[in-house]
C-alpha cells in the first residue's frame, strides 16, 4: 500500500463556505456609525441641518474619482465585517456572479460578497449624502 500524504486544509476558510458566506471572526468595522433604532440615519440628519444652502450647488460628475492604487482598493473595499442583524438584497445572477469573481480573486479570501456589497453601498452614501438628503427633504415636503 502506498502511504497517503497529508493534505494541508485552511480551516478559517472552510468555516467560512461552511457558514454560508457569513464572517466567523468578529472583526470590529472601522467606523461605528450609532443610531437610534426607531428614527433611520438620513431623517436625523435632515432634520438636523433645516438651513438650506444657497442655489449655487457643486455638481459631482459621476465618472469623478479619487485616484488610489490597487492596494488602496484592497485595504478599502475587501474588510470583514459582521452583519449581525442582516437583511436579504436580491441581485440579478449576473451581477452575483460578477460580485463572487471579484471577491474571491481580488479579495483574497479576506471579505465575503455581503461584506464587499455592505462596504460599496456605506462609501456610496458618505460620497452622496448631501445629494441623497436634499432629495430625501425635498420629497417629504410634498404635499399629498
Amino acid at each position: 500500500m502506498a502511504k497517503q500524504e497529508k493534505v494541508q486544509v485552511d480551516e478559517d476558510f472552510m468555516k467560512q463556505i461552511i457558514s454560508q458566506g457569513l464572517p466567523v471572526k468578529q472583526e470590529i468595522p472601522p467606523k461605528i456609525v450609532s443610531k437610534e433604532p426607531d428614527k433611520p440615519e438620513i431623517i436625523q440628519e435632515a432634520m438636523e441641518e433645516p438651513v438650506r444652502q444657497p442655489e449655487e450647488k457643486t455638481i459631482r460628475e459621476a465618472t469623478r474619482r479619487k485616484k488610489s492604487t490597487p492596494a488602496d482598493y484592497r485595504e478599502i473595499y475587501f474588510q470583514k465585517i459582521e452583519l449581525p442583524d442582516r437583511q436579504p438584497i436580491y441581485v440579478s445572477r449576473s451581477t452575483h456572479e460578477k460580485l463572487m469573481k471579484i471577491v474571491r480573486v481580488i479579495g483574497e479570501r479576506k471579505a465575503t460578497i455581503s461584506s464587499y456589497v455592505e462596504t460599496i453601498i456605506l462609501h456610496h452614501f458618505e460620497q452622496y449624502q448631501d445629494e441623497i438628503n436634499e432629495l430625501y427633504r425635498k420629497t417629504l415636503e410634498r404635499p399629498i
